[in-house]
This record gives structure tokens, C-alpha cells and sequence, in this order.
């Protein structure tokens, strides 16, 4: 029985399949599945991916899906759907900014049920989940912790959700330094921010390589003090003919990470 994880998908169908082919996932056998979110938008088949997610979700209860930053805008797209989308701040930043035209493309030629069933299984989808591997407890979450066993204002919940999906953690963070609850995490597995980022932090360092999480490799997996970020540009794996040259150059580094937990062993697809 083995833990995997596997961060932001961003319309990857093939590499994803892929990857499930390549760990040998098997929930009939005991094996569980976490997902980070962001399965839409970006990439080839971004509506796809999100039907072929849903599916293994409504299909085992051995795979765990959270919402991404993606996800919550296509729910506020959905939720304003047919209220002048051309001039909507919502809608442009969606379907422009965070390129989601494509999702919202094939999502409108689907039948009303059909979108029903998607707006409520994507509306349903949790902020977090608490994973423990013999003495080790990790929380996961797209972006940052967000606490179920904490009480929360009306404004507070609302910021720590817009936290859960959109934060970006800065290179030493502890996203645990503002928790209060009884438990105690030992790390946070996130995505949302590809790692790239945090190497290209690590090489501003004035005392670079010495201060150094041990992973300093380009769009690998990355090992923080206190997070682990797999987000390694999955949705950029479709956009090597895109016309900004900074795009399609990080589309040449750009693979679909996973981590099985017993272990730590990573799996990656191109």
C-alpha cells in the first residue's frame, strides 16, 4: 500500500495517465491518491482532465481531490455565468490572464446536467487534508494551510480560503507559524508555484548554495524547511510553440511531479 501525491495537472491528461501507469496506482490494492488541484486551464485537454479526475474521485474513496486557485475561478465563472462575462473583472481574469478560455469552451457545450454535476463536485471540493505516514503528519493543500479544526470569522475564513488556494509561499516560510490547534504538522505538500521559482530565489541568496534546502535541481520537486512544493510546470508542457520565448522556454523544462510518501521516492513525466 503506498501514498502518492501529485501536483497541479493544468489540462495534462496524457502525462497524468501516464503517471498513473508509471506508479502502478491501484486502489483495489490499497494504494491512495492525493491530487493538489489546478486540473483545468492551460494545457491541451483542460475539461478532459477535470471529467477524468472527477471520475477517479466518484469512483474510489481511496482518491483525494482539493480545489485549486483554477478551480475557484471557474466556480466564480460558472456562478456568474450569462452576466455579461465581456466586461466582467472576474471573467477576464479567468479566461484571459489565467487562460481558461479552453475550460469554458467545452464546458458550454455540455448539456445543463452535466454542468450541474461538475459546478457541484468542484464546489464541494476541500481546502486541505491531513495525511499521517507512521510518526510523520503532513497537511496538504494547494497553495497554504487552511486549519478545519480552527474557528474562523466570517472575513477570516474567507481570507484564509483565498489564502488555502492563491498564497505564495516565500522561499523559508513556516506555513505553520500562525497555527493555534492541537495538532502538530511536521510539513506542508503543496503546488500552485512552480519550483522554478524557488530555485531562481535560492540563487539570489547572498550565502547561495551554502543556505539551501537539499533540492536545488530546476523543476524538480522542492524540499523547503517546513514545505514541499510539487508544481513543476505542468501546464506548460503544451506550450512549446507559444509565442512569449520566456514560455516556451520553460516549456522545455516543464514535467508532472509525483511523491509517494512511505518513501519519498519521485516519479516524473514529460
Amino acid at each position: 500500500m503506498s501514498t502518492y501525491v501529485i501536483g497541479d495537472l493544468h489540462g495534462a491528461l496524457p502525462q497524468f495517465q501516464k503517471m498513473l501507469t508509471k506508479i502502478r496506482f491501484a486502489p483495489e490494492n490499497g494504494d491512495e491518491l492525493y491530487l493538489l488541484g489546478d486540473y483545468i486551464d492551460w494545457g491541451a485537454y483542460p475539461l478532459e482532465t477535470l471529467l477524468f479526475v472527477m471520475h477517479l474521485d466518484r469512483s474510489s474513496d481511496r482518491v483525494h481531490c482539493l480545489k485549486g486557485n483554477h478551480e475557484e475561478m471557474f466556480q466564480a465563472m460558472m456562478e456568474i455565468s450569462g452576466k455579461g462575462l465581456d466586461d466582467n473583472p472576474i471573467a477576464v481574469n479567468w479566461l484571459v490572464n489565467n487562460r481558461g478560455a479552453g475550460t469554458w469552451k467545452e464546458f458550454s457545450k455540455l448539456d445543463r446536467l452535466r454542468q450541474w454535476e461538475i459546478r457541484k463536485w468542484v464546489t464541494d471540493l476541500p481546502l486541505s487534508f491531513d495525511v499521517r505516514d507512521g510518526d510523520k503528519h503532513y497537511m496538504l493543500a494547494h497553495a497554504y494551510p487552511y486549519y478545519y479544526d480552527m474557528e474562523y470569522s466570517p472575513l477570516e475564513a474567507r481570507l484564509r480560503r483565498k489564502d488555502a488556494v492563491w498564497r505564495r509561499l516565500l522561499l523559508r516560510e513556516d506555513p505553520f507559524a500562525e497555527y493555534k490547534g492541537a495538532q502538530k504538522y511536521h510539513c506542508l505538500l503543496c503546488g500552485h508555484t512552480i519550483t522554478d521559482y524557488f530555485f531562481t530565489r535560492m540563487k539570489a541568496e547572498k550565502n547561495w548554495p551554502f543556505r539551501k534546502p537539499r533540492q536545488t535541481k530546476r523543476n524538480k520537486i522542492f524540499h523547503g524547511e517546513k514545505f514541499v512544493d510539487l508544481d513543476c510546470g505542468a501546464k506548460l508542457l503544451s506550450c512549446g510553440d507559444d509565442p512569449d520565448p520566456g514560455i516556451r522556454a520553460a516549456a522545455g523544462r516543464a514535467q508532472l511531479a509525483c511523491i509517494r510518501l512511505e518513501d519519498a521516492e519521485e516519479f516524473y513525466v514529460r
